[in-house]
C-alpha cells in the first residue's frame, strides 16, 4: 500500500494560553515525529504572527456590524443545508439572534473583534495556501488548542483512513462540540468499510453532507483543499466572518456543484483530538 504525504499546519501567537503546542512537546512535533516513525514524507509550518497586521486595512464600526450581520444570515444558511427544513425553532431562534443583535449595537461595532477575526483567518488561509504549494497529498491544520493523548492511537486511525479510500477528502478530528449540538447527527451512517484502525474504540461515520465541527482540526486532502480556496478567492474581502463560518460556506458551495459528495466527509466518534479550550469553557460553567 503507498504511503501518503502530509503537510501539517498549526494556528498559533506569541501570546497565546497554548504556546506550548508550537515546541517539541505540542501536538505538530508529535505528528511529524511519529509519521517520520512510519516512513511518511512529512512537512510542518507553524503560524505564530498576526497576518493580517502585517498588511492591514482599515476597520470600522460599520464593517463590525455588517460582519455580525452576515454571520447570522450565513447560520440560517448552514441550518437549512443542513437540515433541509425550516423549523419553527430554528426561526425563533434566528429572531432572537437579530434581536440580541440590534439591543447590543455597540458591542458589535467594536472593530478590534473584527481584527482578531481577520488575524486568525489569515493565518489559516496562509496554512491551507502552504499545504496546497507543499505537493503533500494530505494536509492536517490544527489551532494550538488541539490535543491528543495517544499519538499512536492518532496516527494509526488516521493513516488507516487516508490510505484507504481516495473517495474521502476531509476528515473531522476534533471533539470541540457534540454531534448532535452541531446538528449533523441525521447526517450521518456508519462507515464500515473505513474502519478505525487505531487502538482505541472509535466509530468512523460518512457524513451525507459536508460539515465541520469547528476548525480546530482537520485533515484535507490537498486537492480538495485547492477547491476551497478557489472559493475564498472569488468571495469578496467583506463581510468578515469567522473562519469556521468561511469554511462552512465554501462547503456548501462545493456541494451544490457536486465537488464533494456524499460519505467523502467523515467525522470519528468519539474524537482522537479534543479542543482544550472548550473543555476549560465547560469546565468553568
Amino acid at each position: 500500500m503507498a504511503r501518503v504525504s502530509a503537510f501539517i499546519g498549526l494556528v498559533s501567537h506569541v501570546e497565546s494560553p497554548f504556546a506550548e503546542s508550537q515546541g517539541s512537546g505540542g501536538l505538530t512535533a508529535g505528528l511529524v515525529a511519529a509519521f517520520a516513525e512510519q516512513g511518511i514524507a512529512c512537512q510542518s509550518w507553524i503560524n505564530t504572527g498576526n497576518l493580517f497586521d502585517e498588511d492591514s486595512y482599515e476597520l470600522t464600526s460599520r464593517m463590525s456590524r455588517f460582519s455580525v450581520r452576515e454571520e447570522i444570515r450565513l447560520e440560517s444558511e448552514w441550518f437549512g443545508f443542513l437540515q433541509g427544513t425550516d423549523r419553527l425553532g430554528h426561526r425563533v431562534r434566528m429572531l432572537g439572534r437579530y434581536a440580541n443583535f440590534l439591543f447590543h449595537w455597540r458591542r458589535n461595532s467594536d472593530s478590534k473583534e473584527l481584527r482578531r477575526l481577520l488575524n486568525i483567518e489569515y493565518s489559516h488561509v496562509d496554512l491551507y495556501r502552504r499545504a496546497v504549494a507543499s505537493g503533500a497529498e494530505w494536509a492536517i491544520i490544527l489551532e494550538d488548542d488541539a490535543s491528543a493523548t495517544n499519538m499512536s492511537d492518532l496516527v494509526s486511525g488516521l493513516l488507516g483512513l487516508c490510505e484507504a479510500d481516495a473517495g474521502v477528502k476531509m476528515i473531522n478530528l476534533s471533539e470541540s462540540f457534540t454531534l448532535d449540538q452541531i446538528g449533523v447527527r441525521a447526517l450521518l451512517r456508519p462507515a464500515a468499510a473505513r474502519p478505525w484502525r487505531g487502538p482505541t474504540n472509535r466509530s468512523v461515520l460518512g457524513s451525507g453532507r459536508p460539515a465541520t465541527n469547528t476548525v480546530c482540526a482537520i485533515a484535507f486532502r490537498t486537492d480538495f483543499l485547492a477547491q476551497i480556496l478557489a472559493v475564498f478567492d472569488s468571495q469578496p474581502a467583506e463581510p468578515v466572518v469567522p473562519i469556521d463560518w468561511k469554511l462552512n460556506t465554501a462547503l456548501m458551495r462545493l456541494s451544490e456543484s457536486e465537488s464533494i459528495g456524499p460519505n467523502e466527509c467523515l467525522f470519528v466518534e468519539p474524537a482522537p483530538i479534543i479542543q482544550l479550550s472548550m473543555v476549560q469553557d465547560r469546565a468553568g460553567n
